[in-house]
Formats: C-alpha cells, sequence, structure tokens
C-alpha cells in the first residue's frame, strides 16, 4: 500500500497468497521496491512457517501432547466405571491381577506413574492407565474411587503398600463407606503392620506359593495334567468361582439345614463347607442336616450367574447387595 498504493484488500489479497506460496498473478504492477519488498515477504514468510510447524512438533513430541489427550479420554471414561478395583502399581503381581480381571469382564483402573511399568502396561496393550501417582488422594479420586469397588497394591516394597492401604482408608471415610483393600506382604510383621492400618486382606505370596508346593506334593496329579482344584482355583473355569459367606441375622440360610435350604434347586449353587462360629475348625462336606446359624461362615460354589443372586437370595426382603463382610471373593 505505501509503496505501490495497492487498495487495502488487494493488498491483503496479494500478501496471502504470496506469503502461501501460492502463486496467483499480481493484481497490480509492482515497482522495482515493491519487488524487493515481495523478495523479504517470501523469505521471512517460508521462515516464520517453518518455525511455527517446528514449534508445533517439538510441543506434541517433547509435551507427549497426544499422550495427554489419551490419558484426558481415560480419566473421563473412568468417571462413568462404577463396582471397578483400582490397581495402584502396575508391577508383577498385579500384571496378573489385571489379566484375571480382563478375563472374567471385572472393570478396572491402573494408576502408576513410574515410566518403566507404565512403558510396560502399554506394552501389554493395557488401555485403562492413568499415570498418575498411586499414592496421593487426588489420584484415587481421578480414577473414580467414589464408586469403585476396592483397591489392590502388591509392591515390592512394604512401606509402598503400607502407604497405598492408608491413603485407601483416608478415602473410606471421605466417600463414607467401607471399601475393600486387598495387599500382599513381604513377611508377617509387615502382614500385622497392613491389617493394623485398614488392610482388608493381605497375602504373603511366599505362604501362597508354599502351600500350592506343598499341596502338589501331596496331592500329585498325573503327568502333563492339573488337578481340578487347581484350575477352578487359578482361573482356567472363568464361569466358576467360590463364595465365602459370613451367615447374618435374618438371613434365609439361618436356623434351617443345609438339606432344607433348596440352593441347589433355587440356584444350582452348592455348599462345600462350615466354619462354625468362633471355631477355627472347617468343615468340608458337611452332612445336609447340619444345621446353619448366625455367625456361621459358608464356603459355595457356583457359576457367576448363580453367585450373582446371592444376596437377594439371601435377603430378599432388602434385594441390596451385601457388604464385604457379607460377600468375600476367595483370592486365587
Amino acid at each position: 500500500m505505501i509503496i505501490d498504493d495497492y487498495p487495502f484488500l488487494d493488498a491483503v489479497y496479494q500478501t496471502v497468497f504470496t506469503l502461501t506460496t501460492v502463486g496467483y498473478q499480481e493484481t497490480h504492477p509492482i515497482s522495482q521496491p515493491g519487488r524487493l519488498f515481495v523478495i523479504g515477504l517470501i523469505l521471512g514468510g517460508v521462515g516464520v512457517w517453518s518455525y511455527a510447524i517446528a514449534v508445533s512438533i517439538n510441543v506434541v513430541i517433547s509435551h507427549d501432547l497426544l499422550g495427554k489427550i489419551r490419558d484426558t479420554f481415560m480419566e473421563n471414561r473412568a468417571r462413568k466405571f462404577k463396582n471397578h478395583f483400582i490397581i495402584a502399581g502396575y508391577t508383577d503381581i498385579t500384571r496378573q491381577v489385571v489379566r484375571s480381571l480382563l478375563r472374567q469382564g471385572i472393570p478396572y483402573v491402573v494408576i502408576d506413574d513410574d515410566h518403566h511399568r507404565v512403558t510396560q502396561a502399554n506394552e501389554d496393550g493395557i488401555v485403562e492407565i492413568l499415570p498418575l501417582n498411586p499414592f496421593l488422594n487426588d489420584s484415587f479420586r481421578r480414577a473414580n474411587i467414589l464408586y469403585a469397588r476396592g483397591i489392590v497394591a502388591a509392591f515390592q516394597d512394604d512401606s509402598d503398600n503400607i502407604t497405598a492401604v492408608v491413603t485407601g482408608k483416608i478415602l473410606e471415610e471421605e466417600i463414607k463407606r467401607p471399601i475393600i483393600i486387598i495387599t500382599v506382604a513381604g513377611h508377617q510383621e509387615s502382614r500385622e503392620k497392613l491389617q493394623k492400618v485398614g488392610a482388608t486382606t493381605v497375602i504373603l505370596p511366599n505362604e501362597l506359593i508354599g502351600q500350592r508346593i506343598s499341596a502338589m506334593a501331596i496331592h500329585p496329579s498325573g503327568e502333563g495334567e492339573s488337578s481340578f482344584l487347581d484350575r477352578i482355583a487359578f482361573g482356567e473355569f472363568l464361569n466358576l468361582d467360590i463364595r465365602d459367606i459370613t451367615i447374618s441375622k435374618g438371613s434365609t440360610l439361618e436356623g434351617i439345614s443345609i438339606r432344607d435350604t433348596n440352593i441347589r434347586r433355587d440356584l444350582g449353587a452348592h455348599i462345600l463347607g462350615i466354619q462354625r462360629r468362633r471355631h477355627r475348625r472347617l468343615i468340608l462336606m458337611p452332612n445336609p442336616d447340619m444345621h446353619i446359624h448366625a455367625g456361621d461362615r459358608v464356603l459355595i460354589m457356583g457359576t457367576l450367574a448363580q453367585l450373582a443372586l446371592l444376596p437377594e437370595y439371601l435377603h430378599p426382603e432388602t434385594n441390596n447387595e451385601p457388604t464385604e463382610e457379607d460377600i468375600t471373593v476367595i483370592a486365587k
């Protein structure tokens, strides 16, 4: 406009197609000074565009923009989860837990900000993971602890497990309801500490492995075969499960004999054993005439569909899901 007296709109039009290197012809004759200006405009424009593209690529790569978008999407998805498990830390043990939950269609969310463990989760194809600190209250909130069924923490360091359990107990007070907290311990002293700070179930992996080895040694299966119970306990028969039920007052099983429960007729499930209140001995395959009393613990085996009807069967008048004290899944 200053050099060659272009009208405003024509000047804008020519500047745009010059900067975008479209290459239309000039709308008006250009003088020698104007040509020099256009050369500078082209060189400067290409430089600016190149720099802008480089900066954009750098933002996407160095700041992991796609990763942040993915994490935001996952966090929004987690807000819709209900009755799910929050897995604190993607360790070797919780890796197996996640696989089992996937096979049974149980929702879960992993929270872990350790680079190596997150990389391993990505390599395993785990989508439901939030790169958050697994020891912070806010991380559990963002994983929708309000509607979660429970927390699983299985770090190698017992102090990390204690921190995760304490975090879960603090959040229990916040959401005003109990949640299942399952963790592991390296030795008996750590188990006692974890139980004191509020863990629902504490498993000693070494103890569990020792029990399994001794069971296989005492009752070895045939060569190349696995026992039926092992195949149930370790998830090969995914449709079968065993529940450990504490009979409460008012339950339909209270005060009647096993024969009269009709649980096999009504649900198709089977009573495997009974542990009397205040007794440690478990009576397996009990006599059908044995009566069940409030406070007794009963082992019931059935399909997942059959066991899903247990809450209504036990307390038809409430038709509510029992608390973790009523029904707990036996740790596999």
